[in-house]
């Protein structure tokens, strides 16, 4: 008898070694698979975004050039009115579709009609504000709004349709989209330029493109998940229901990234430039988020389905794509603030000069919108709706505050620019404030030590690196040499500090080479 009790916890004990070894190798089996399916993914949409990228770039550069600051601004704050506008689009249903559609792709037939005819309704609304709004406006802001608000319908629906199929993890379609889309757009700008073309064409090609793309979209979406057009009041009323907290935040959040237009506009005069040089550096500035497709596109379907696996796999994920972001964007965010003059001068007019001081205040949104990303998609797998609808929509209360406070500060007319510099000022400590408020929900689980000291010493290369590329101007060194040595010298204190570990680098070269073998 006593041989018998001893021995069952051992027996028990082998056992569940032994049952232990089929379900480890089952999990490093669905980590190798989630691994090459997020790289394929990351470089499908990667090889999209670069040859955008050169559309892209080439639009941002050359419309300032040819409307100059005054008019650039009538121009930027028409686009970003309808843009806010369009976010009331979302009725929040995209953020959920991230979250649900990843683990149950037929769920989306049983709502996407009926959100559908909800967002025909929202637009009655819509419509009549922004004619009220652009109503006391100057005619080329008004012709703006209008044209722009057209193109962001579009814009709102292949939002859906892309976040559908990120969700999916079928993104072949949305590769060719992006692409062929942005050659429309950016070619017909271009020609718009080339020939001379008044004011109310430049927004046209945008109507196209996103028409365009929404019609590709659907037909990629039905075949990636089988999507069926039928009526489920029901279901669309729950879905819609669930997505309130997410409405809410997605709305905070799209205003409180384009209301720092709407708002320096309320402040300066109809004519000054002061809009348009702020508005230029935001542009330059914006380039950076290209990636933030790439980001959500790849992270979400592979930390929700770790999410539903294991709550341990999920939040190791997090705390190394917290760091991975702050390591990548951060030196990209030094190089964007050092070079801010030369950037400005090799790209647009030097008539937009003033807003140099601008861009180097924009630059830190890199980082912060980016982790803000990052930790936002965690909250909303983790179910913590809530939680981000009170944070976006305590950090957009507080930018106009930000800015009505740093504005009068800074704003000198012996400074030109100087208003816009408040105005990034106040969007930058905003972005920062709402990092804060996230991490302090996560805390260790989305920041550990080893990412932690990744971050601090990161910063202090930063400090060596801007003290370096100081002593560089004072010799007069080129910029464009100047900027080559802060990057040759930044590469070498990443790695000789560890921040780079090229066992890291290593390791995704093999995911990559062996990317079809771990299917």
């Amino acid at each position: 008898m006593s041989f018998m009790i001893v021995d069952k916890p051992e027996e028990a004990a082998a056992q569940e070694i032994m049952d232990q070894a089929p379900h480890d190798k089952h999990v490093s089996q669905h980590a190798a698979h989630e691994g090459s399916l997020a790289l394929r993914n990351g470089l499908k949409l990667a090889a999209s975004m670069i040859l955008t990228w050169a559309v892209t770039l080439i639009v941002t550069f050359k419309l300032p050039k040819y409307l100059g600051p005054v008019f650039f601004g009538y121009f930027n704050y028409g686009e970003q009115l309808a843009l806010s506008m369009s976010v009331f689009l979302t009725l929040g249903v995209d953020t959920y579709i991230q979250r649900e559609i990843a683990v149950r792709p037929k769920h989306a037939s049983e709502f996407f009609l009926g959100v559908m005819l909800a967002r025909a309704m929202m637009l009655v609304p819509l419509i009549a504000y922004g004619s009220y709004t652009l109503h006391s406006k100057q005619p080329e802001e008004q012709i703006a709004g209008g044209l722009f608000g057209i193109a962001y319908i579009f814009y709102a629906l292949n939002q859906t349709f892309q976040k559908t199929l990120q969700a999916a993890s079928k993104v072949s379609g949305l590769a060719v989209a992006n692409v062929v889309a942005k050659i429309f757009w950016g070619g017909g700008v271009f020609a718009a330029v080339t020939l001379k073309a008044p004011f109310w064409v430049l927004p046209l090609p945008l109507i196209f493109a996103e028409g365009f793309k929404a019609a590709f979209l659907f037909f990629a979406t039905r075949n990636a998940i089988d999507l069926e057009l039928r009526l489920d009041a029901k279901t669309t009323r729950e879905v819609l229901k669930i997505s309130i907290p997410f409405f809410i935040a997605d709305i905070a959040v799209q205003l409180g990234s384009s209301i720092d237009v709407v708002v320096l506009r309320e402040l300066m005069p109809a004519s000054s430039p002061e809009v348009g040089w702020y508005s230029a550096a935001r542009k330059i500035a914006n380039l950076s988020m290209l990636l933030s497709p790439i980001m959500s596109g790849v992270l979400i379907p592979m930390m929700s389905r770790a999410k539903a696996r294991s709550e341990d796999e999920f939040f190791k994920i997090l705390r190394r794509g917290f760091e991975g972001v702050f390591v990548i964007s951060l030196p990209l965010t030094l190089l964007l603030a050092l070079g801010a003059e030369f950037w400005i001068h090799i790209t647009i007019k030097d008539a937009f000069l003033p807003s140099t001081s601008s861009l180097i205040w924009l630059a830190p949104t890199f980082v912060f919108a980016y982790a803000n990303v990052l930790l936002w998609l965690a909250l909303m797998i983790l179910d913590r709706s809530w939680t981000i609808m009170l944070v976006s929509v305590g950090g957009l209360v507080l930018l106009p505050v930000f800015i009505m406070i740093a504005v009068p500060i800074t704003s000198s007319p012996l400074r030109p620019g100087s208003a816009g510099t408040g105005v990034a000022m106040a969007l930058s400590l905003r972005e920062l404030a709402v990092i804060l408020v996230f991490l302090g929900f996560l805390r260790s689980r989305a920041l550990d030590r080893r990412g932690a000291m990744s971050m601090l010493k990161s910063l202090g290369i930063c400090v060596v690196v801007s003290l370096a590329d100081w002593q560089l101007r004072r010799i007069g060194m080129h910029p464009a040499l100047r900027l080559s040595a802060d990057v040759l010298l930044y590469g070498v204190l990443a790695i000789v500090s560890g921040v780079v570990r090229l066992s890291d680098v290593k390791a995704v070269f093999r995911l990559i080479k062996n990317r079809k073998q771990a299917v």
